[in-house]
C-alpha cells in the first residue's frame, strides 16, 4: 500500500468515526429530555404524587407492552397486529392524498382562472375536521377500512393541497421568464424552477398531511374499526378500565409518529431541500 493510499484510508476512517460519534451525540441530546420526563413521571407515581390507576408509571406501561407482544399469552402478538393495521390505514390514506393533492395543487397554482373558481371551495372545506365526516361515511360504507382510510385521506389531502398551491404561486415569474428566454421547454422549467421553488412549502404540507392523517386515524378507528388498530385498542381498553393498555397505545402512536418523521421525511428533505441550501436561487446555478 502506497503512502498516499494509506493516508487516504486513514482519513476516510477518521471521517467515518467522527460522523458516527456526531450522530451518537445528536441522538443522546435528542433522547435526554425524553428520558428526563420518563424519570420524573416514574418518580411521581412511585412517590404517590400521581394515582397509578389513572397515570401508570412508565415501568407499568412497558411491562404491559411486553405482555401484549408475548405470543405465549392469549392476547400476545395483538399489539403488532394493531400497529400494522394502523400503519396500513394511515400510509394508504397519505399515499392517496399525495397522488391527488400534488397534481391538483400544481394545476390550481398554475392556472389563475381555475384557482379563482376552486379557491372558495377549498377555503370552505379546509377548516372542517376530517372526523366530522365519519358518521356520514359510516352510513355510506359502514365500519371498516374504507371509512377509516377515507377519513384519514380527508385529513391529509387539504394540508398537502394548500401547501402545494402556495408553493407554486410563490414561484418568481422572473425566474420562469429567464429560463424560458434561454430556450427551455415546460419540462425544463418544471424541473429546474418550479419543483425546487415549491419543495420547501410542499415538504411542510407533506409533514402536516401525514400528521393530520395519523391523528385523525385514532378517532376514526375508535368509531369505525371492527377489530384492530391502535385507536380501536385504546377505546376497547376503556371498557375494561385497562389504563396501562391505553397508555401503550398512546405511546405507540407517539413513537411511530416520531419514527415516520425521522425515517421518511428527514431523508427526503436531505435529498431535496437541504441539498440545495446555499444555492443562489431557484433556476440559478447549483
Amino acid at each position: 500500500m502506497t503512502p498516499d493510499v494509506a493516508e487516504g484510508s486513514a482519513l476516510l476512517k477518521e471521517r467515518v468515526t467522527f460522523a458516527l460519534f456526531d450522530r451518537a451525540a445528536r441522538t443522546v441530546k435528542f433522547l435526554l429530555p425524553i428520558a428526563a420526563l420518563l424519570l420524573v413521571w416514574e418518580g411521581a407515581v412511585r412517590a404517590g404524587l400521581a394515582e397509578s390507576n389513572i397515570l401508570p408509571a412508565p415501568s407499568m406501561v412497558i411491562a404491559r407492552a411486553i405482555e401484549l407482544l408475548d405470543v405465549t399469552n392469549p392476547a400476545g402478538g395483538m399489539l403488532l397486529t394493531h400497529i400494522a393495521t394502523s400503519l396500513y390505514r394511515a400510509l394508504s390514506a397519505f399515499a392517496f392524498a399525495v397522488l391527488v393533492a400534488i397534481p391538483l395543487g400544481f394545476l390550481l397554482g398554475l392556472s389563475g382562472t381555475v384557482y379563482r373558481w376552486v379557491s372558495p371551495v377549498i377555503s370552505l372545506l379546509l377548516p372542517l375536521p376530517a372526523v366530522a365526516w365519519t358518521p356520514i361515511l359510516l352510513v355510506a360504507f359502514g365500519q371498516g377500512d374504507v371509512t377509516i382510510i377515507t377519513v384519514c385521506f380527508l385529513g391529509a389531502v387539504f394540508p398537502v393541497l394548500y401547501s402545494t398551491i402556495q408553493g407554486v404561486r410563490s414561484v418568481s415569474r422572473q425566474s420562469v421568464w429567464v429560463v424560458r428566454s434561454m430556450g427551455a421547454n415546460f419540462g425544463d422549467i418544471f424541473v429546474r424552477v418550479m419543483l425546487p421553488a415549491t419543495l420547501p412549502a410542499l415538504m411542510s404540507g407533506l409533514k402536516l398531511g401525514m400528521a393530520h392523517a395519523w391523528r385523525t386515524l385514532v378517532a376514526a378507528e375508535m368509531l369505525a374499526a371492527l377489530s384492530s388498530g391502535l385507536g380501536y385498542m385504546i377505546f376497547a381498553a376503556r371498557s375494561y378500565m385497562d389504563v396501562p393498555t391505553m397508555f401503550v397505545g398512546i405511546v405507540c402512536l407517539a413513537v411511530i409518529g416520531m419514527l415516520i418523521e425521522h425515517f421518511l421525511f428527514v431523508p427526503l428533505e436531505n435529498a431535496t431541500t437541504r441539498k440545495w441550501e446555499g444555492a443562489i436561487h431557484v433556476g440559478g446555478r447549483r
